[in-house]
């Protein structure tokens, strides 16, 4: 099994993917983890420019991808574009940003959001999650902040089960 995990703008792979893989490497000891820097880590790059750095990555068929704000974006948009293998959680993404904009819905996609999330503009007109709905299997997590490292031991039971293969449960806190 092999497992990426993309950081969000301004992050790196030192930052909550790696927060990530220290709880779910003991939950799968046989998978192999990756947590590439892609160009957005400097928040001056578009969403675009990751995208093309994403698929230059050449990640192996059917792998596994979890990408955080703008990493779930741009790998969620790779599955739109020629990826449809890929298996593909936005964790707390926006569905578009600068020019990247999501238009499908594959049966291997699943967001994990809360529409309340300021930095994604709940509760405001310009609300970037209110299309996961129509974009993934999509769990809107009222609990759910913009701080993954504060959320890390309620979010890597939901990825442990979409990573064995499972339906997604919620969990109320």
């Amino acid at each position: 099994m092999e497992i990426y995990l993309i950081h969000g703008r301004a992050g790196s792979p030192d930052g909550s993917s790696l927060h990530l893989e220290q709880l779910l490497r003991p939950l799968f000891p046989a998978a192999s983890f990756h947590r590439p820097l892609l160009p957005h880590a400097d928040a001056e790059v578009a969403a675009e420019d990751s995208l093309s750095a994403l698929r230059e990555l050449q990640i192996p068929p059917a792998a596994w991808v979890v990408g955080i704000s703008l990493g779930g974006l741009v790998a969620c948009r790779l599955q739109e574009t020629g990826r449809e293998d890929l298996h593909c959680l936005a964790l707390s993404s926006p569905t578009w940003a600068d020019n990247v904009h999501l238009a499908a819905k594959p049966a291997n996609r699943v967001a994990l959001y809360s529409s309340d999330d300021a930095v994604l503009g709940g509760g405001t007109s310009d609300n970037r999650t209110l299309d996961w709905p129509r974009l993934a299997q999509a769990h809107d997590l009222p609990w759910l902040s913009h701080d993954t490292k504060a959320h890390k031991h309620q979010i890597v039971p939901l990825l442990a089960q979409w990573l064995r293969g499972e339906r997604i449960g919620s969990l109320s806190e």
